[in-house]
């Protein structure tokens, strides 16, 4: 026990207890969605959707950049973070500029207008929030980084839940959720300044250099957040009425379980960073061990989710969102992929080829607001959920080939052939649920899809040449 206890990974127990915490901000929003009802849900839900949209331009990249630069080199690393904040922090006021022609546009008007801005104040605030997390990574301080978020979500549930009750007021909810986000960042940047060094020498030309290394990133977090956000946007937009809100609840239980594989990789993209840096030849195991852990710790959770996932959406959000079930049976096996294509995605910043990533989530965001311009209004938030599971199947399979060009080609093969077991069998509970196929057949396709996975993760399909020429072993 004691050798089992020396060898395991404690960061990323740390890692999945952080987003845990997510079922208290899940929590808040079955709340909300109960205590408003579905047409005022379906206000806060675009604007949230749109406000995440909006964060990435707000961000521009810099928490995933920092945390690169912290896990290479932890001591000149730490001295950008006030650099890239006052960039964010620049680029959050271009941004509130151009708001209101854009929430205008999309049909928020009086009441919505204003949630639209708070909510946009709360993404700044999660945006600087995330920046001094990714230093914490980085260093490799997950322990300390958990409790940072645990007391940030536990104070914006109790303190929004008290409002919410005393007003039933969405403006005021919101509200305040900004000051508890605000006063929560400014104790966050007191404890990181006071560990280690986060500033130095400013100027122009090192804001537009940071700004150039930032931008792929940027680039790519605003591809990436298209396909993923402008469903709920594009709803409210072309959709019939109600269906962004019922969307967006079967969105909200699909994120709790997507929370666990962006745990696994908060800790992964920090290991594949070093690993690169200072022993690159076992880069082939590293991936191993991700896709393994995968695999084994997550994929099953995933199937769990499909099994209850009817029971789920009507133990917390009722009845009224019954309908909520025909998105959440595509949402949750479209997680299979999106563990393997987030894992593609990683291992390109990791290696220093995220300018390759552009193109590629270029190509997906636009296949997906074809699919969605064409589905949502024949098949409302079906066609939201369609289009989402299709666009990840295609940034997962390009991820992969441009891991195959990397010179490991073997590895990205193995990994091709394990989304398409992993995505078979992920859907299996929908096929179910639906009467597509009955119980048994339903058995018998997992059971010879878990022999399939076991089969095809044996390490002799991991190992391949790298891409110096070296074989990897």
């Amino acid at each position: 026990m004691k050798h089992l206890l020396s060898r395991f990974n404690w960061s990323y127990l740390y890692a999945i207890l952080g987003e845990g915490t997510l079922a208290l901000t899940f929590v808040l929003y079955v709340l909300l969605a109960r205590v408003l009802g579905p047409e005022t849900y379906e206000i806060f839900a675009a604007a949230v959707a749109l406000g995440a949209i909006l964060s990435l331009f707000m961000q521009f990249g810099f928490p995933t950049l920092i945390n690169r630069e912290v896990a290479a080199n932890p001591i000149e690393g730490s001295k950008l973070t006030v650099e890239f904040l006052l960039i964010q922090l620049i680029f959050a006021a271009i941004v509130a500029i151009a708001l209101w022609p854009v929430a205008k546009t999309l049909g928020f008007e009086g009441k919505g207008a204003i949630v639209c801005y708070l909510v946009l104040l709360s993404e700044v605030d999660r945006g600087v929030k995330m920046t001094l997390r990714s230093v914490l990574r980085g260093k490799g301080w997950f322990r300390t980084e958990t409790i940072s978020v645990a007391i940030e979500r536990s104070a914006v549930v109790v303190v929004a839940l008290f409002v919410l009750f005393q007003t039933k007021n969405l403006i005021w909810v919101v509200t305040s959720i900004v000051i508890v986000r605000s006063l929560d960042i400014i104790g966050l940047f007191w404890f990181l300044s006071s560990k280690t060094r986060i500033y130095s020498r400013l100027s122009l030309k090192q804001f537009q250099q940071s700004i150039r290394r930032a931008s792929p990133f940027a680039v790519s977090g605003i591809l990436w957040i298209l396909y993923y956000q402008v469903d709920v946007v594009m709803l409210k937009a072309i959709g019939a009425v109600g269906q962004a809100g019922f969307y967006s609840a079967a969105y909200r239980v699909m994120e709790i379980f997507s929370a666990l594989p962006r745990a696994v990789f908060y800790v992964i993209f920090t290991q594949l960073t070093r690993c690169h840096a200072n022993t690159p030849q076992e880069l082939p195991q590293e991936i191993y061990k991700t896709t393994r852990l995968l695999l084994l710790v997550v994929f099953p959770a995933i199937l769990m989710a499909g099994f209850a996932q009817k029971i789920l959406i009507n133990l917390l959000y009722g009845d009224r969102y019954s309908a909520s079930v025909d998105s959440l049976a595509i949402l949750i096996p479209s997680i299979s992929i999106n563990m393997f294509a987030t894992l593609a995605e990683r291992l390109l910043q990791a290696t220093g080829r995220e300018k390759s990533l552009p193109p590629l989530l270029l190509t997906t965001a636009i296949v997906n607001l074809g699919i969605n311009a064409i589905l949502i209004p024949f098949l409302g938030g079906r066609g939201a959920a369609i289009a989402t599971l299709l666009s990840e199947l295609i940034l997962c399979i390009l991820g992969l080939i441009l891991i195959g060009r990397m010179g490991y080609k073997q590895l990205a093969k193995n990994m091709i052939l394990l989304v398409a077991i992993a995505l078979l069998m992920a859907s299996i509970p929908s096929f179910m649920l639906y009467q597509i196929i009955s119980v048994s057949v339903g058995a018998i396709v997992l059971f010879l899809g878990a022999i399939a996975l076991v089969v095809r993760m044996r390490p002799r399909y991991f190992v391949g040449h790298s891409p110096s020429g070296e074989v990897s072993s």
